[in-house]
């Protein structure tokens, strides 16, 4: 399969063992010729803003873990897709959306952007690990979109374990997320975990003790 292909993004020649492999995940409805799982879809929910920000470093002045994220957009043959835009958002580490009137934070942008896939299907982000709010699992919003046509959006998870390390920092005041993936408001629909499992992004520390989180998109 593609997924493991060595990562030619630059800079990040030594994150090719990280991309997660769809081997032992939960089977889906939907999967590629190469039988990996097509990347299912979340629903959107109340933050999303197309800010038109192209930019790597999403943090601005948000304090938090540091985290990168590494994506890589494939079809369904496994085939890296050039110039496929991956736009996210994120709340900060205390639960909170940038450029909303409730969450006090109109006309501000902080953890929110997009970048375009090189000719490898990859692109990266520099963020914090976000941090949770009520009825819903800690997440990542995304939306794909190729050409004029979005056709992905959708949240990424993480472990627990990193979850639960990084919220023991001072920086995430509210602590541990109570919640579990059945009780998250999104995937609560959901007999099983499955499409949790599916949307859960491999996250290792490099070197320098800096989280890593990677996650390859399958889209039709």
């Amino acid at each position: 399969m593609y997924r493991n292909k060595f990562l030619s993004l630059i800079g990040l020649s030594f994150m090719s063992t990280i991309f997660p492999s769809a081997k032992g995940k939960p089977k889906l409805t939907a999967y590629t010729n190469c039988n990996d799982p097509v990347t299912p879809p979340v629903p959107e929910g109340p933050y999303y803003k197309n800010e038109h920000l192209n930019r790597i470093d999403i943090t601005e002045n948000k304090k938090g873990i540091p985290i990168d994220y590494i994506f890589r957009v494939e079809d369904k043959n496994c085939m890296p897709i050039k110039d496929a835009l991956v736009d996210i958002w994120q709340c900060d580490a205390e639960g909170h959306y940038s450029d909303f009137d409730n969450e006090n934070s109109i006309g501000q942008t902080w953890l929110r952007g997009y970048q375009k896939t090189n000719k490898d299907g990859e692109c990266k982000f520099t963020s914090i690990f976000p941090g949770w709010y009520a009825k819903r699992i800690t997440h990542l919003h995304a939306k794909v979109h190729i050409g004029s046509t979005t056709v992905l959006t959708t949240n990424f998870f993480f472990p627990k374990d990193i979850e639960s390390e990084v919220y023991r920092s001072p920086l995430y005041p509210k602590g541990a997320n109570p919640l579990t993936v059945l009780q998250d408001f999104e995937l609560k629909v959901d007999k099983d975990t499955s499409r949790h499992d599916t949307l859960l992004m491999k996250v290792t520390k490099n070197k320098k003790d800096r989280l890593m989180a990677s996650y390859t998109i399958a889209v039709m």
